[in-house]
């Protein structure tokens, strides 16, 4: 999805616990092979408010939210990806995501609970998919 200008993506991580760092990398297409790339690395997401804390709980819009840049950004992240965040927990969580070529496009300031996702099954939104995750991840 995009929010303003910027592609986002969500990340689901356990209830209270937090994003700490992101990796972000280019994966060729099913069709091709070949290594991933290292695209964007940070950590430290900034912010007191609502950005922050959306950031803190798996709301990352690419290139943007963190204070510790190992790797800064490109100006465009591409449509293959593989998202990478480790947590307070010391948890780490992964995902291949492939964007279809028209995302959902949301104000730079949606609130979480408004937004729509693009998944495998169409799209959901916030609630559908963290419930969903919820039952899915396990937290213990």
């Amino acid at each position: 999805m995009r929010l303003g200008d910027r592609l986002a993506v969500y990340t689901p991580i356990c209830p209270g616990d937090t994003v700490q760092a992101i990796q972000v990398h280019a994966v060729p297409p099913p069709e091709k092979s070949g290594n991933s790339v290292l695209l964007w690395e940070a950590a430290d997401p900034v912010g007191a408010g609502p950005a922050g804390a959306d950031t803190r709980d798996g709301l990352i819009v690419l290139g943007a939210g963190f204070g510790t840049v190992r790797r800064a950004p490109p100006a465009q992240f591409g449509r293959t990806l593989s998202v990478a965040v480790d947590t307070a927990d010391g948890r780490s969580y992964s995902d291949a995501v492939a964007l279809p070529e028209q995302v959902a496009q949301f104000p730079a300031d949606t609130p979480p609970t408004a937004l729509s996702f693009d998944t495998d099954d169409g799209l959901l939104s916030y609630d559908t998919l963290r419930a969903h995750f919820d039952r899915e991840i396990t937290c213990r």
